[in-house]
């Protein structure tokens, strides 16, 4: 992490442990006491005053995913939609990703491994209209929550980026889940920083934490 963040969670921790200091803790209380303070303004550095988009029952909820080549995108939309389908919910996933040789195979076999429906379409080449079509499908047939699984980019991409915002503006997620590979460290600031101003993030997903 960016020493300034560190400096900051150390600053807001320590005030806050010493403000509680003056009841007499020690020991275990205060080990409690710290552990609990630490997570507190973690979260509340994360979530900085904002609340996660809830899904609706009963409507269609469209998730955007979007990030860089390789962090793992297309197995978290995988594994996205089976958490909500265990959970109930009607979930389709659609496979916007043209760019990416061999996409839309490990999405509609990861979508056939998990009983989950897949649309995409070999023979289209524009992602715009595909992400479209996939959409479309789900919300006629009554769909709560439609995954719509970009092509991996880079911010020095452009042309990659402008597809990115062309897909958005044409489905009009309700909320975009930005997956990032856990492991690039630092990097991730600039990275985080170009996707946000480009499209709707709603949340981020990170990937590879048991490496």
């Amino acid at each position: 992490m960016n020493i300034h963040y560190i400096n900051k969670l150390r600053n807001a921790v320590k005030t806050q442990v010493t403000l509680q200091m003056g009841d007499g803790l020690e020991g275990a209380q205060m080990r409690r006491l710290i552990q609990k303070t630490v997570v507190d303004e973690l979260t509340e550095m994360l979530s900085a005053g904002t609340k996660a988009f809830e899904f609706k029952r009963g409507q269609s909820n469209v998730v955007m995913f979007v990030g860089l080549q390789g962090a793992g995108k297309t197995t978290t939309c995988t594994k996205f939609a089976y958490h909500y389908m265990k959970k109930g919910w009607r979930v389709g996933v659609v496979c916007a990703d043209t760019f990416r040789a061999g996409a839309f195979t490990q999405l509609q076999m990861n979508a056939a491994k998990i009983k989950c429906p897949f649309y995409g379409n070999q023979n289209e080449t524009d992602p715009v209209k595909i992400a479209e079509a996939g959409v479309n499908y789900f919300r006629k047939n009554q769909y709560e929550i439609i995954i719509v699984d970009t092509s991996g980019r880079h911010r020095q991409e452009e042309a990659l980026f402008d597809e990115m915002i062309q897909v958005q503006d044409r489905i009009n997620p309700d909320t975009g889940i930005f997956v990032m590979d856990g492991s690039i460290g630092q990097a991730c600031f600039a990275q985080a920083k170009a996707f946000k101003e480009a499209v709707r993030v709603g949340s981020v997903i990170i990937t590879k934490l048991d490496g």
